[in-house]
């Protein structure tokens, strides 16, 4: 979430009146975030999140968003869904852009993460994918070679900069990707961006919602572990030194595969995903750090958090000998 975009009390007051919106209090501004403009609704009985869609892609795509996450309710899965307003349409426009109303959704994210956490992670996971496979509709992801070509080409001297050999892990990460395709692997709707800013708990360690569905698409299911893995499953030692906690991935794995089954060529293909979900994040992180946005109405993320990572994953041998959750 993020706050690109200034709502004026007269917007406000059109939306209160389009969604039958009673004793409103205020509207605040979130801006931990990079994708979207996102407001708290406060009401003297419940909240609301009010989205505005800036990022292109999700505009062009903005039905296909709107579906999953009721598709995702209509099967009880916690997520915000979206809210119809008196003339029975979803998706309205400030200033040209398209807006949402959501539910509001109670809980916390975490800062630090147990192994009962992941626990719930992986369950919770299983279950929207296990929904998400009756999903009708695909979206090619918008992350494809194209892409990763593209960013390697424009940012070089920043990657030269940090490791020489890195252009050489990412075109050796893009071959061994590809060769992914032949490998019968499941497919389905993913979440995509299954960051621990995007999971909410109660006090009880619960988890009371999936946030944030925008990144999206029809890709390998194995690949929301694998982001699970990259940004819940690392820990710093003494050293400072990024380190994989493999008792939290077996963790993850088994609790996952208690309500959907992983098949063995997942796991084979586990390490290739994890790095190439590393490039995604280090990319996109670099992108949004070139952006002419206000850096105090966005959240700006650290690229070089994935340039040690996937140097990481490229330098450990012994990443399948670990894997044991059976």
């Amino acid at each position: 979430m993020a706050h690109l975009t200034n709502l004026k009390q007269n917007n406000i007051d059109k939306i209160i009146l389009n969604y039958n919106i009673l004793n409103f209090i205020d509207f605040i501004p979130i801006y931990d975030g990079i994708q979207n403009s996102n407001y708290i609704i406060n009401t003297k009985n419940k909240k609301f999140i009010l989205t505005i869609f800036e990022d292109k892609f999700v505009v062009s795509n903005i039905n296909y968003f709107i579906k999953l996450l009721l598709f995702c309710r209509k099967y009880d899965f916690n997520c915000p869904y979206p809210i119809i307003d008196k003339n029975k349409k979803y998706i309205n426009f400030i200033n040209r852009k398209p807006i949402c109303l959501f539910s509001f959704i109670e809980g916390q994210s975490l800062n630090y993460i147990t192994q009962q956490n992941i626990k719930n992670v992986g369950k919770n996971l299983a279950k929207l994918h296990l929904i998400t496979n009756n999903y009708s509709h695909q979206l090619k992801t918008r992350f494809d070679f194209k892409f990763f070509d593209s960013v390697i080409k424009k940012y070089k001297p920043f990657f030269f900069k940090h490791d020489i050999s890195l252009i050489d892990i990412f075109k050796n990460t893009l071959n061994d990707y590809k060769k992914l395709n032949n490998k019968g692997i499941p497919k389905g709707t993913i979440h995509g961006d299954l960051f621990p800013d995007n999971v909410l708990f109660n006090k009880k360690n619960q988890i009371t919602g999936f946030l944030d569905f925008y990144f999206s698409d029809y890709n390998y299911l194995i690949s929301d572990i694998a982001i699970v893995i990259i940004s819940w499953c690392f820990y710093l030692d003494n050293n400072n030194n990024h380190i994989l906690d493999f008792d939290k991935i077996n963790i993850l794995l088994k609790n996952y595969s208690k309500i959907r089954k992983i098949h063995s060529n997942e796991i084979d293909s586990l390490k290739i995903i994890c790095k190439i979900y590393c490039m995604r994040f280090m990319f996109t992180r670099l992108i949004a750090q070139n952006n002419n946005y206000d850096k105090n109405k966005i959240l700006q993320k650290d690229p070089n958090e994935y340039v040690i990572k996937i140097l990481y994953f490229n330098n450990i041998d012994n990443f399948g000998m670990n894997i044991n959750y059976e």
